[in-house]
């Protein structure tokens, strides 16, 4: 998709956004082979849930105020 709007456009140069779940590694290397930059999400995937373990999602961060001394 990225190679047929930089070509109907007419542009040497062209950078590609995908939202997450809509790319793939083939996609990405593919604009990258032929120049377009890839602009996509970093992907949530961690096998942590599947293996019974926490991942990061499950964690939250609470900020605790130091008492003074």
């Amino acid at each position: 998709m990225a190679q047929a709007a930089r070509e109907a456009m007419a542009k040497p140069r062209l950078r590609a956004y995908a939202d997450r779940g809509y790319f793939n590694g083939p996609q990405i290397k593919g604009c990258a082979d032929v120049g377009i930059v890839p602009f996509v999400p970093k992907p949530m995937t961690s096998n942590a849930k599947a293996d019974g373990r926490f991942d990061k999602r499950d964690f939250i961060y609470i900020a605790k105020v130091a008492r003074g001394r």
